[in-house]
């Protein structure tokens, strides 16, 4: 439609309302949804352009995307081919890439592939226990493997990467959460550099035992049990089970809640360094270690 017509429509409050340069409302006169901020990001941003950032991650239900650490991230963020030459506008972020990367269809929308999402959105974020939650999050939930990630961090570029970087060292450590992360930290300033985080054990007959949240080839397991996770009935019965397995295997296991690792990290080593001197000169417990959660 000619330009002139639209202008006349948006001063009269007709039935086309400005959203972004080029990209109007039909019939819009309350608050755009999110989907519709989507839409219009896309079509203000270009043919090839594809949504990716913190905006994707909150659309996969990520809840570390929702953080705090986060909430500076709330612009939709777009990528188009580095020859283009769109600018960012009101609340769409364009960046131009030589890298485009692979992209799906979701829910209508051209969305990259998530390991690009993943490192776009911690890229921009200057928080690092944020940056550790959402690569906790995304592994942990199995939506993108570690070693995508940590490929796709390699190939990006690099400013904003060092958060990233060091998050994606704990994952290939096998870490899988933050208390985890924070007590592993304290095990490698003590020089415990034999540890397995989250290894799958199995029973001399090959039948699977536990995935304990730390390992030490002593005997002596170390497991975070979050109260959101292991207070209802059905959990907490499950890791009652769990905990009886381990001990008939011959296996020591403590646990502590993240909030004692919070407060106490180093008290936490302390004890588990405790039972592991306790054990020392003990034949190893029969378990194979194969691989890692």
């Amino acid at each position: 439609m000619h330009r002139s017509t639209l202008g006349r429509s948006d001063q009269l409050g007709g039935m086309f309302s400005r959203v972004l340069p080029g990209v109007h409302r039909v019939d819009g006169r309350g608050a755009l949804t999110s989907e519709q901020r989507d839409h219009a990001a896309l079509l203000y941003a270009g043919p090839q352009s594809v949504l990716t950032g913190a905006e994707v991650l909150r659309d996969y239900g990520v809840r570390a995307a929702f953080a705090p650490g986060m909430h500076e991230l709330e612009r939709i963020h777009t990528l188009v081919p580095h020859e283009h030459q769109r600018a960012s506008h009101g609340f769409v972020t364009v960046e131009r890439t030589r890298f485009m990367p692979g992209h799906r269809e979701r829910n209508g929308l051209r969305v990259a592939v998530l390991p690009r999402v993943v490192l776009d959105a911690v890229r921009r974020c200057t928080d690092e226990s944020a940056v550790r939650a959402v690569i906790f999050e995304v592994v942990q939930r199995g939506l993108v493997a570690p070693e995508s990630l940590d490929e796709e961090r390699r190939r990006g570029q690099i400013r904003g990467s060092r958060f990233a970087r060091i998050a994606l060292e704990e994952v290939l450590a096998g870490v899988r959460s933050m208390p985890e992360a924070d007590v592993r930290r304290e095990f490698l300033a003590r020089g415990w550099t034999n540890l397995r985080f989250n290894p799958r054990l199995h029973l001399p007959d090959g039948a699977f035992l536990a995935c304990p949240d730390v390992y030490d080839a002593s005997g002596v397991c170390l497991e975070v049990d979050s109260r959101e996770h292991h207070f209802a009935v059905d959990s907490w019965e499950a890791t009652m089970r769990r905990h009886a397995a381990m001990t008939a295997a011959g296996l020591a296991v403590l646990h502590v809640p993240p909030s004692r690792i919070r407060a106490d990290a180093a008290g936490v080593v302390s004890e588990f360094a405790r039972a592991v001197d306790v054990r020392r000169g003990w034949p190893s417990p029969p378990v194979l270690v194969r691989g890692t959660r």
